[in-house]
């Protein structure tokens, strides 16, 4: 009913909550209610007395609350990585407790508020009792009743806890999908208001800091871990492959890869380029199957790794991305467009514009006197292979195994093949070792470097690839890597890419190699125009016949994501959407 599925460790996870709440009611609440009621009728107060004792309770599950909500669920969290726990897990898991928090958070001002107007009604008696600026100290324990800096402090509290919840309604608003997906920025630096709040709430009641220590530990290590992995600059080249498509190519330090057991081959770094944003970071998915490279390989011998020793310390990586949109070259009687304007402000459009395919007029240039027009300036072409820096934070590793299964397909659209990309090469690394004895194997899915040939006709890629049932192919090869066994034999027999992208935006990628490697397919779908859409389900089906276990992998758009997985549903076989968010 709602879109989401439970497991075991889910229900777990909620039935511990509940169990934490639930001793924090058996606990505070009988104290807290005996306590306020006995301070108010010896006063000869008899309303508004629980009300009091249900203010300081919710305060003390706003404590706990918060503690869990500051625990780190993202990429290098501390929690996750000893738990073994999924991205989607804790990201549910923080979300969920951010919600309960900010709900608790309400709930607490309400009665708050709900309590003043009692107060209102005999403030000559309840002042010494049961102070408005804080009821749960007597008149002479709060300024103006004390005049020291403890009594001022107590008295702050409805000052620090008004901006902690106005600072928590920002971040509440932000979150929305429709905001959190197409205004990111503002939902990420509202987000780190967060740190202020923090501080504040702490200000507001002292065993917020105990509450939230864990956390905070716990995120400073999580940071700490994230710059220093952005701390040194890696040379990288950016290599345009035609029509809007570019490759983003790096040297990995081996070193990252220590100590990682997945045999995952779907990873992704978030990546920094200070030319085209100082604060935003990117995830990308990596077209490399890092998983074969964790171990050094027998080529390391060679003359060349001889001649350079730390060319083997490295790993080769790779990235796919295009243009956010195509842009139209600029001529002296043209001007841009005001969308078009916009989208060339956009990060991989900045990281783009570094190289170009197309050749762009310089501008016009008229002399002071304003006579005469000079002579055109010739054409100006920008490299197509352009070095520079870049920093980057990981590889983070996504828990998937399609080795385990008789048949994987890949229902990816548009730049969604980067991941595509990286399976293939699982598949053919799998291959090469049955064929080689477990030898190193030259890596079939690296970018040809430094000449490119342009691709072949769209249609004809696709009746090359129907017809003879091999992938679409462009010379090269690239660096050795060696291929890690599965334990048990050989399952994975076929590996089918249905590729859906659009006739403007296709391009024979120059990432499947021409040899012989039985079972593995590329199927490009073009759409646009009085196309017909990729019918997934029937591609499921037709190949699910052939019998075996099969294991989908949809990676696009997050409506592209979302027919998949109802499709993968109606067919009855297992599958992975690969959503950022």
């Amino acid at each position: 009913m709602i879109g989401k599925s439970f497991t075991i460790s889910g229900m777990l996870i909620v039935s511990w909550i509940l169990s934490l709440y639930g001793i924090i009611i058996g606990i505070w609440w009988l104290r807290l209610e005996d306590y306020f009621i006995a301070r108010g009728l010896a006063a000869g107060i008899s309303k508004g007395n629980r009300r009091v004792a249900a203010i300081a309770l919710t305060g003390h599950f706003a404590d706990v609350t918060m503690g869990m909500v500051l625990l780190p669920v993202a990429r290098n969290s501390a929690l996750s990585s000893f738990f073994r726990l999924s991205a989607s897990t804790t990201f549910a898991f923080h979300m969920i407790q951010a919600y309960v928090l900010f709900a608790l958070v309400l709930i607490h001002g309400l009665m708050y508020a709900s309590w003043v107007a009692v107060f209102n009604e005999d403030q000559s008696l309840y002042r010494f009792v049961f102070p408005v600026l804080n009821p749960t100290y007597f008149y002479h324990e709060v300024w103006p009743g004390g005049r020291g800096p403890l009594e001022i402090w107590r008295a702050s509290i409805i000052f620090t806890g008004l901006t902690a919840s106005l600072i928590m309604i920002a971040m509440f608003l932000t979150t929305f999908p429709e905001i959190r997906r197409k205004h990111f920025n503002l939902f990420y630096f509202t987000h780190l208001l967060s740190i202020v709040a923090v501080i504040v709430v702490c200000l507001h009641a002292s065993t917020m800091f105990y509450c939230t220590a864990p956390g905070l530990a716990m995120w400073v290590l999580d940071w700490g871990m994230r710059i220093y992995e952005l701390s040194g600059r890696m040379d990288s080249s950016i290599k345009a492959i035609g029509n809007g498509w570019f490759c983003l190519s790096l040297p990995l330090p081996r070193r990252r890869l220590d100590g990682c057991a997945c045999y995952s081959p779907l990873a992704h770094f978030h990546i920094h380029h200070t030319g085209s944003s100082i604060r935003e970071l990117h995830p990308f998915t990596t077209i490399t199957h890092l998983a074969s490279q964790k171990v050094e390989t027998p080529s390391s011998t060679s003359e060349k790794v001889l001649a350079n020793p730390s060319a083997n310390e490295m790993v080769q990586i790779q990235f796919l991305f295009r243009r956010s949109k195509a842009t139209t070259p600029l001529t002296p009687n043209t001007t841009a467009h005001p969308r078009e304007e916009r989208s060339s402000k956009q990060w991989t459009d900045k990281l783009a514009s570094l190289v170009e395919e197309e050749p762009r007029a310089l501008p016009l240039t008229h002399p002071k006197d304003g006579t005469e027009d000079p002579e055109p300036q010739p054409p100006h072409r920008l490299p197509s292979l352009h070095q520079t820096f870049l920093r980057l934070e990981g590889p983070y590793f996504t828990a998937a195994h399609p080795s385990a299964y008789n048949t994987v397909i890949c229902l990816v659209a548009g730049t969604g093949i980067s991941g595509a990309i990286a399976i293939a090469a699982a598949f053919g690394a799998q291959d090469a070792l049955k064929h080689e004895n477990s030898t190193a194997v030259a890596d079939a899915f690296a970018l040809p470097s430094p000449r490119y040939e342009p691709a072949v006709d769209p249609m004809e890629s696709i009746r090359t690839s129907s017809q003879d049932g091999k992938a679409v192919a462009d010379e090269g090869a690239g660096a050795a890597a060696c291929a890690i066994p599965k334990p048990g034999g050989r399952t994975w027999k076929r590996c089918i890419i249905h590729w859906s992208v659009r006739e403007i935006e296709y391009i024979a990628l120059p990432f499947f190699h021409e040899a012989e490697r039985p079972g593995l397919e590329v199927r490009p779908h073009l759409t646009g125009k009085g196309r017909p859409r990729l019918d997934m389900e029937g591609a499921i089906r037709d190949l699910g016949e052939q019998g075996g276990k099969t294991w989908v992998y949809l990676s696009g758009p997050n409506a592209f994501i979302e027919a998949g997985e109802r499709a993968c549903r109606e067919c009855g076989v297992e599958y992975y959407g690969a959503r950022w968010n």
